[in-house]
């Protein structure tokens, strides 16, 4: 893919939601670049390509991303990897992107972001074509799951994790209080019922809820503070692949495709 500033899209957000948009596009031709936080809090690191930003590459599905300066993106001819820059934008928006996908899924934003771009893409709750954003993308799991909102705003957010296996709040865990992180499982583990998944300061136990496998660890490095969303055991254990994108993110990922590919429709 050629490198072309004036066609180039901006994902905001490379947890799970934003990896898989940046894969439907990426496989479909378009120019990207990435940005996350440093350093990025997503768990279900074997499907995104937020680590990147702490380790300088990763790969999901056969695709690359590396970490790049911002000022470097405009030099790149051929685009063999997925460039991601830390999120800054005041330093993004000078490399003029036509699109801006925002998938950082934090639930409030306090800006209008569409004098931004185009077209600007919001993820979930907290968008409304009527305040921020030109297109809204239902994230709610159920019959309007990945709609496209053009007038309006999505479902507001209920706090509570979608359903998975007859499970929903208890196969996300929480940290109970700040400190350093230290991993005893990995990725793909099948872990019983209160087994010790790992260890807050050497001292507190990070306890499974349930038997199930380990499909969402935050990265170890990440300072911990109370409340803050460490890890996911799925119930459905062998019954799932941790190395593939969940249905959910596959049905996101292809909304921003079809909502790209409207709006390029309609400026010829």
């Amino acid at each position: 893919m050629n490198h072309n500033s004036s066609n180039l899209i901006w994902i905001r957000g490379a947890g799970e939601i934003g990896s898989a948009v940046a894969i439907s596009l990426y496989n479909s031709g378009f120019n990207l670049v990435l940005s996350e936080i440093s350093p990025p809090l997503a768990i279900r690191r074997s499907v995104t390509f937020s680590d990147a930003i702490l380790e300088g590459s990763t790969d999901v599905k056969g695709i690359q991303a590396k970490r790049i300066d911002v000022s470097e993106i405009d030099k790149l001819q051929i685009q063999s990897f997925i460039p991601i820059a830390q999120d800054n934008p005041e330093l993004l928006r000078r490399l003029n992107p036509s699109i801006i996908i925002d998938a950082r899924m934090i639930k409030s934003y306090q800006m209008d972001y569409r004098e931004w771009a185009n077209l600007v893409i919001g993820y979930g709750p907290g968008f409304s074509t009527d305040s921020n954003s030109h297109v809204v993308v239902e994230t709610m799991r159920g019959h309007n799951l990945a709609k496209l909102i053009y007038n309006g705003e999505p479902l507001k957010n209920t706090g509570v994790p979608g359903k998975l296996g007859g499970e929903s709040k208890n196969r996300v865990i929480y940290s109970k209080h700040s400190g350093d992180l230290e991993w005893i499982c990995s990725f793909g583990d099948i872990v019983e019922k209160d087994q010790i998944l790992g260890h807050i300061n050497d001292t507190f136990h990070i306890i499974a809820p349930f038997k199930g496998m380990v499909r969402g660890l935050i990265h170890p490095s990440v300072p911990l503070t109370p409340g803050l969303k460490i890890a996911d055991v799925d119930p459905r254990d062998e019954g799932i692949d941790f190395h593939e994108l969940s249905d959910k993110a596959r049905s996101l990922g292809r909304a921003s495709l079809e909502a790209v590919l409207i709006h390029l429709k309609n400026q010829t």
